[in-house]
């Protein structure tokens, strides 16, 4: 019998509460498929920085390194800790650090999940955003300056109001041709593997950014001519947003940048549902990846036991598909399914008056009745 090592960071707030949850229905799948799940937990994020002064150890990458998995639930104190602290040293960090490069968004509705678009039908929706998320303006290079500095001086003459300013703020976005090729070269397999409408669309902004977008633009037209069997094209980054709300059955995969893709991911979450039914992974080539829901720790309703745990099961079914049991990921997805379409459990966010745990049990017990898949296409 397979046995996975899954490191736990169930984080702060509404982490611990949604990431049991996941746990417990990855753990009936195994049972279920006959696999195995040690699971290691680890106590990081901003609570355990109030207590130690670091959000994670200083060997915390040593430490993540040769397990299987990482499961993250979320991190973020607003008000105690500074949340650039949170995300910088936990969440990027492990990011950075075994280069996953590949952050990864499934945009599939689920019957019964709240759907905020009338002129299209849930079911026509259903695509991939893949956001590079190792570089752009996230690699952390800048910093504030003051006159005199020879960073302000440099900059001076670019803007009257520059000159007129006590203080300048500069951060600076990295474009590298082999990380623009790597998370392209990502998003043609997975437009290849899905089966949908074979088409890959860029998020850019290059009639505004003329280096760094000019690099991703020349990039993406190298990588697509290697796909010939796979449709390209470029949208500028405002109207492919647009398109996102007024023609998302449109879409296959986009693969964005840094930035752009966060923001566009977020938008896309509200095409199924909101954040607490959206997944998200991060892959590496290099390391263990990492899974996740990306909703936040919403610190306001934690302990109250009504937090939505669809995301986080999910973001676990998708672990479970890159250990290579894509059987049982996809019974979770389709226990996940039949709780939300019959509607009987859901939380406060989806007009249901259920709990965490209520809905955790609801889809461990379809899952145990189930033995069909749902959906037709892998979704990472």
């Amino acid at each position: 019998m397979a046995v996975y090592r899954v490191a736990v960071i169930p984080g702060d707030g509404i982490g611990p509460e949604v990431i049991e949850e996941g746990i417990r229905v990855l753990s009936a799948a195994g049972e279920h498929f006959g696999f195995g799940l040690e699971w290691e937990h680890f106590p990081w994020g901003c609570g355990y920085y109030l207590q130690t002064g670091h959000v994670m150890p200083p060997d915390g990458l040593s430490i993540l390194h040769d397990f299987d998995a990482i499961y993250l639930g979320a991190v973020g104190l607003p008000g105690q800790v500074p949340e650039e602290v949170g995300v910088r040293d936990l969440v990027l960090a492990i990011r950075f650090g075994f280069e996953q490069f590949a952050n990864v968004r499934p945009v599939r509705p689920l019957p019964g999940a709240p759907f905020p678009l009338k002129h299209v039908q849930p079911q026509e929706v259903d695509f991939v955003v893949v956001r590079e998320a190792t570089e752009c303006l996230y690699v952390g290079l800048g910093g504030r300056y003051q006159p005199g500095d020879r960073q302000f001086e440099a900059v001076r003459h670019l803007r009257p109001t520059f000159a007129r300013s006590r203080e300048i703020a500069l951060q600076t976005g990295v474009y590298s041709e082999a990380g623009c090729r790597r998370v392209m070269q990502y998003a043609f397999v997975l437009a290849c593997q899905r089966g949908g409408r074979r088409l890959v669309s860029s998020a850019t902004k290059t009639n505004a950014m003329a280096f760094g977008m000019k690099l991703w633009d020349d990039i993406f037209a190298e990588v697509a001519a290697a796909y010939p069997d796979v449709g390209a094209e470029w949208q500028n980054v405002d109207a492919m947003a647009m398109r996102f709300v007024t023609e998302p059955q449109r879409f296959d995969v986009v693969v964005a940048g840094n930035i752009f893709g966060d923001i566009l991911t977020d938008l896309a979450a509200a095409l199924v549902g909101g954040l607490g039914f959206a997944p998200g992974a991060n892959y590496s080539l290099t390391g263990p990846s990492m899974f996740e829901p990306p909703h936040g720790s919403a610190p306001d309703i934690a302990g109250r036991g009504c937090a939505n745990p669809v995301a986080a099961i999910l973001s676990g079914a998708m672990l479970l598909r890159h250990l290579g049991e894509g059987e049982a990921a996809a019974a979770v997805e389709e226990a996940v399914a039949r709780v939300v379409a019959g509607g009987q459990t859901r939380t406060p966010d989806a007009g249901g008056t259920g709990t965490t745990a209520q809905v955790g049990s609801a889809v461990v017990a379809a899952l145990r009745r189930s033995g069909g898949h749902w959906g037709t296409r892998d979704a990472d």
